[in-house]
């Protein structure tokens, strides 16, 4: 193997130890309604598409995908049950 390659591979393993150390950024709002199986926050601004963890009151969490938004609203669909699930 030649120098080059090996200096690549001693990069992407350090890459690979400081990524795995890294604590994902996290942002959060308010859930404000929820009507059938869509659930409306406030206070995020996140892509369609983005994975969601909204707290439950009993210490629980519960996983929704961003479908919408209307101007400050967010639209979102769990991926689970959302039993517990209240606004605020």
């Amino acid at each position: 193997m030649s120098p080059h390659s090996q200096a690549w591979r001693a990069l992407l393993a350090n890459c690979r130890r400081q990524l795995a150390e890294v604590v994902p950024f996290q942002t959060s709002g308010r859930l404000t309604r929820i009507s059938g199986l869509v659930m409306e926050a406030s206070g995020l601004k996140l892509p369609l598409g983005s994975s969601c963890r909204i707290q439950v009151p009993n210490d629980g969490t519960i996983e929704a995908e961003v479908v919408g938004f209307a101007g400050e609203r967010l639209y979102m669909m769990p991926t689970e049950d959302v039993y517990g699930l209240a606004p605020g």
